[in-house]
């Protein structure tokens, strides 16, 4: 698996530049908006790491799912 570390490094500066300019409104946000700011911040973060071209979708799961109700339909 080859990383691409722009883009991960991109992506930490952006996440850390909206963490910036949020600081204000976050101050006065109640602790539940705080963790939901946090943790999507937090799995943007973490999905910088995969590359998502190759990852199947819904679509291939989809397809795994009722591939064989399929054959038997015809």
């Amino acid at each position: 698996m080859q990383w691409n570390w722009t883009t991960v490094f991109v992506v930490q500066v952006f996440v850390w530049l909206i963490v910036l300019f949020e600081r204000k409104h976050l101050s006065n946000s109640p602790k539940a908006d705080k963790i939901t700011f946090a943790a999507l911040l937090f799995i943007a973060s973490f999905m910088s790491f995969f590359n998502l071209e190759i990852l199947p979708g819904p679509l291939t799961l989809l397809d795994y799912i009722f591939g064989p109700f399929e054959r038997m339909m015809e």
